[in-house]
């Protein structure tokens, strides 16, 4: 490899996509620090970069092999490793692209530290099926890199097929971990002084470990588990949307007030295009405005995407009543982008026009956008506590508003209590001021 042999190869890396991506880059890189690499924040200057990717949309697929190009002039000596749900599609594609050394498949991520030792290059896939999900036996305190959220991944893959995705042919069938092996990593987690625990996967409301545990008994299980600390989830589907776990949420404790709600649409003709249930639509449209009404300080999330074959007028105008109904404090908001293999990339005579797409999100970030400065604003003399970012400057509510402490600087990774100042002007942000009674 391009190093000196006398020191440990240095390794940078860039994760692009999901906080399942994050989870996995996070166990990768305490993986090689434990094999004796050297983890670095620069690309310049580091021996190998690993690459995370994502393949949710064909403008995410174009942004990283831009990134790819610009890698290869900032640091030309370094070799690079991708890996991901990109890695997965593309294959021997990538191995044509300047500096590139290694693809690595899902299934082989565990062997990253051999194939950087061993292999030359190449490509290394194996069949997801038989891949077992592992829960990391390691893993770096938050001081190293500056992280203060671990994201323990407790499912990987999907057993649904949306009509859009792409993700259960990349990331293979619903597995899941076991519940004491998750429990073990995150009191490592906590033990190594991290604070805050994101549960990740590509689709937790799968998770079933071997035994025969679900998502629910699992969480009541870690939440029982002394220490200061708070447990946030990372994003469940709709139709999971039940009154116990708004209730869960809601009432915070050790769990985040915090839901984020894979919708796509809130309209039930695009529902069922999609492949996705739509029957309880009506159902789970007033949990979520009764979640919003009983607990108006909790963050309420959600994902859309705009501009689905055959979406109507109509269609679209149900999702914005909908979403106005139920009041989101943020949205991540996508155009549709057409995947090879899904169903929906044989419904191309119904392709909505990209201006149209445009249009209709810009509509619907302007419902969103409404709900979430009036989110804001409820918070507003409001205290609540936060954990410092890494840059010291920045800090997370459990809600999952984004603080901006000024001239503040306390330490990393430190609880610290705030009053809500006022909005920062975009989504999820604000600026606070110190609590008489802060830490």
């Amino acid at each position: 490899m391009m190093h000196n042999e006398s020191r440990p190869p240095k390794v940078a890396f860039q994760s692009i996509g999901c906080r399942t991506n994050q989870a996995e880059i996070e166990e990768l890189r305490a993986g090689l620090v434990n094999c004796g690499f050297q983890a670095v924040d620069s690309f310049n200057g580091a021996d190998i970069i690993i690459l995370n990717t994502c393949s949710v949309t064909g403008h995410t697929e174009s942004k990283i092999m831009r990134l790819l190009g610009a890698l290869s002039r900032e640091a030309p000596l370094a070799r690079v490793l991708v890996t991901g749900c990109m890695a997965e599609r593309k294959k021997a594609e990538f191995l044509k692209v300047p500096n590139v050394s290694w693809v690595v498949g899902s299934g082989c991520k565990g062997r990253i530290p051999e194939i950087l030792r061993s292999r030359p290059r190449g490509l290394f896939f194996r069949e997801l099926e038989a891949t077992p999900l592992h829960v990391p036996p390691a893993l770096q305190p938050p001081a190293i890199g500056g992280r203060t959220r671990f994201h323990l991944k407790i499912q990987e893959g999907c057993n649904r097929r949306c009509a859009y995705c792409i993700v259960p042919f990349l990331r293979g069938p619903s597995r899941s971990a076991a519940a004491d092996d998750i429990e073990r990593s995150l009191r490592a987690a906590l033990d190594a002084g991290y604070k805050e625990i994101v549960l990740t996967g590509t689709h937790i409301g799968q998770y079933r470990d071997p035994s025969g545990v679900r998502l629910f008994p699992l969480v009541e299980r870690l939440l029982r588990i002394g220490g200061d600390f708070r447990l946030r989830l990372s994003s469940i589907d709709g139709e999971e949307v039940s009154d116990r776990l708004c209730a869960m949420v809601g009432e915070g404790g050790k769990l985040c007030d915090h839901l984020h709600v894979s919708l796509q649409s809130l309209s039930v003709g695009v529902l069922r295009r999609m492949n996705r249930p739509g029957a309880e639509l009506d159902g789970m449209v007033e949990r979520l405005a009764a979640f919003r009404a009983r607990y108006p300080a909790a963050g309420l999330g959600a994902d859309f995407i705009v501009g689905f074959p055959g979406e109507t007028e109509a269609q679209f105008e149900e999702t914005l009543a909908n979403a106005g109904k139920i009041e989101f404090s943020y949205a991540h908001i996508f155009r549709y982008s057409p995947r090879p293999g899904t169903a929906a990339s044989a419904m191309a005579d119904m392709a909505i026009p990209e201006a149209v797409k445009r249009e209709r999100s810009d509509r619907l970030r302007v419902v969103i956008a409404r709900s979430a400065d009036a989110f804001v604003r409820r918070q507003i003399g409001k205290t609540r506590r936060i954990i410092v970012e890494g840059s010291s400057t920045k800090g997370i509510t459990a809600n999952y508003l984004t603080v901006d402490l000024g001239p503040i600087s306390p330490l990393p990774n430190s609880w610290l209590d705030v009053v809500i100042e006022k909005s920062a002007g975009k989504s999820r942000q604000c600026t606070a001021v110190l609590s008489d009674s802060g830490h």
